[in-house]
């Protein structure tokens, strides 16, 4: 058991600027009571090694390789992040603890990763919805959203024109009001998203446990890319350009709604209601994983 005045091996990780921490825990060198004050500390840009969430390797829990825990930095431990599964991912199969193709436990169920030269890619589940045209009042103008829980973590879908170009600014207090707004009691993740062509989506992200804008999201990349395959306005594979690249959206559609179309691109598409016309099933997120630093930790990283 280490303690909280010895040195701590870790490992650096981004996918596509979605930076992880990640520590293998299968030992047990963590106590449990000091895991959510290290994610606050640790994950604090500037003062220590910074990081979107601390990832946790353990031992298996439900017959996978090993159990993913995902920390975020206000200490508090969610069920699962898509990118941080393609990171944690390939250093497991870097380090030996499992092979190129993995199934890692989390708390949001089972999840498939394919490791190969060039990217990761995991097998996610829709464990919720996708529920679609929820209208909601935010900042004094009538939005419409779309939701879908992705292996057990929950995103709101906002269309939204010219969101890549959009202010920070923007971004960061219309995802805190939906974020914190009464119809999702225990909060939710939010995606502004344009639909560009039947192959690619831009996407801005507004982390809920972030409590503000990442570079890339993964399960939100995959929500937008179901809602979106459902709603008939892309195919599979599907481009989520993010702020830190590309990741690849994969699914299997079924018709549900036959002689039905929706527009082909979203116009005022914020206010407007869509009929779901596919059912989706089996999505896929991919795209690259890279080591960034690995080495310990001193104990001043958590000590101030």
């Amino acid at each position: 058991m280490i303690k909280l005045n010895t040195p701590l091996p870790f490992a650096k990780m981004s996918g596509l600027g979605n930076d992880f921490i990640i520590i293998d825990n299968r030992d047990r060198i963590l106590e449990e009571k000091d895991i959510p004050f290290l994610a606050q500390k640790l994950c604090t840009p500037r003062l220590s090694l910074g990081g979107d969430e601390l990832m946790l390797i353990e031992q298996p829990r439900a017959g996978g390789n090993y159990t993913m825990r995902t920390i975020n930095p206000d200490g508090t431990e969610v069920k699962m992040c898509g990118n941080a599964s393609r990171c944690v991912a390939r250093y497991a199969f870097t380090h030996g603890i499992a092979g190129r193709s993995q199934v890692i436990d989390t708390l949001g169920g089972p999840v498939e990763a394919y490791v190969d030269e060039t990217e990761v890619r995991v097998g996610l589940q829709i464990t919720s919805g996708p529920v679609f045209n929820i209208q909601l009042e935010v900042e004094g103008q009538e939005f419409i959203l779309h939701t879908a829980e992705i292996s057990g973590a929950p995103h709101a879908v906002v269309f939204l024109e010219h969101a890549f170009e959009a202010s920070k600014d923007l971004i960061h207090r219309l995802g805190s009001a939906i974020r914190y707004h009464s119809y999702f009691p225990e909060g939710t993740n939010v995606n502004f998203i344009e639909v560009k062509d039947r192959s690619t989506i831009y996407q801005r992200t507004f982390e809920r446990g972030v409590e503000g804008e990442t570079m890339a999201c993964g399960t939100g990349a995959t929500a937008s890319g179901v809602v979106c395959g459902a709603l008939g306005l892309v195919d599979s594979p599907v481009m989520v350009r993010v702020l830190g690249g590309y990741l690849s959206v994969t699914f299997e559609s079924e018709p549900v709604v036959v002689g039905m179309r929706n527009s082909d691109l979203p116009a005022s598409s914020s206010q407007k209601p869509y009929k779901p016309l596919f059912k989706i099933s089996r999505p896929f997120l991919g795209g690259g994983a890279r080591f960034v630093a690995e080495g310990t930790l001193h104990p001043e990283a958590w000590q101030w």
